[in-house]
């Protein structure tokens, strides 16, 4: 008798179960793609269902056009199936917030805010693209946020493993930031986390550069000391510094680091928060945004600007 699928023993089936969703990746905001069949073994019989089913939300990887179409999508579903997603991928728009009632005016926040809406998400890895380089806009502004983007998340809980990836060495090599408050990286950012993990826990932050003029296309380690600083002192620039490519800032939370994110209480979908009468606001979120360019908006196109991001986050 041919062997069938339940006539093996139970662990070897959801070994099957784990490795077959493992390969799949659901992608939500791109439009509708090409039908995949590695869910039709749900549909195969009851018993398989139940023995699989488990296992699709803590295998699968879930790709987020951007944080709006994440939001929609993990704030209408159970908080069960929230704490057993484990990989994630997604570009960080900041998104905004309707508090005041004026859909013309409102405040944008940083994508790490997004994190807390949705307790007990805590991910094997997060991939997170920059979302702040692009569309053609070529202001200083966004190397700042970028880094503080990168910074934010990096204070935030969710993830056991992130990787940010941002197409150029911009974020920390511009000499654009007036409220100087980058310092050199990854030394920093690596001391940051193990002073929330440990310093023997085996957290660290790393970067990597992949070089433009580099055909193998091999990442390298990668460390940067911010622009200004080395506008205001040159001899302070090393080899590393004059490297143009795309960078992946890797960061691991240390041994037995608590990163399940606690979140808000709030139950509510993402459409609620953003559209309830009176809206929706949190007194320690920080709201994303430039001193500069807003304060004189009209010269640097500051508050323009934050309005063009969030159409880009809203609309695609």
């Amino acid at each position: 008798m041919a062997a069938t699928l339940l006539s093996l023993p139970l662990e070897l089936r959801e070994l099957i179960y784990r490795e077959l969703f493992s390969q799949y990746t659901v992608r939500h905001g791109f439009g509708r793609g090409p039908p995949s069949n590695r869910t039709t073994i749900l549909q195969t019989c009851q018993q398989i269902y139940r023995e699989a089913w488990r296992f699709l939300p803590s295998s699968v990887k879930f790709q987020f056009r951007g944080t709006e179409s994440m939001l929609d999508t993990l704030l209408s579903v159970d908080q069960n199936v929230v704490t057993r997603i484990r990989h994630i991928h997604v570009k960080a728009f900041p998104f905004p917030l309707y508090a005041t009632g004026r859909p013309d005016y409102y405040s944008t926040y940083y994508f790490h805010n997004a994190l807390s809406l949705l307790p007990g998400l805590h991910l094997e890895k997060l991939t997170v693209e920059d979302a702040f380089h692009g569309f053609g806009m070529g202001d200083g502004w966004r190397d700042v946020v970028t880094y503080f983007d990168i910074e934010g998340l990096l204070k935030s809980d969710a993830w056991k493993e992130l990787v940010y990836i941002t197409p150029n060495t911009d974020f920390i090599a511009s000499g654009y930031d007036y409220r100087q408050k980058r310092v050199a990286q990854p030394e920093n950012w690596n001391a940051l986390i193990q002073e929330r993990d440990g310093a023997d826990s085996g957290a660290k932050v790393e970067m990597f550069i992949i070089p433009d003029r580099d055909t193998s296309k091999t990442p390298q380690p990668w460390s940067a000391k911010p622009g200004h600083e080395v506008i205001e002192n040159w001899r302070i620039a090393g080899p590393d510094q004059d490297l143009k490519g795309q960078v992946r800032i890797v960061a691991c939370r240390g041994k037995r680091a608590r990163y399940v994110q606690l979140g808000l209480s709030e139950k509510k979908t993402w459409k609620e928060l953003k559209d309830e009468e009176g809206g929706f606001t949190r007194e320690d979120w920080t709201p994303y945004y430039n001193d500069m360019a807003d304060a004189v908006g009209w010269i640097y196109g500051g508050w323009g600007r934050r309005m063009q991001m969030a159409n880009r986050a809203i609309n695609g």
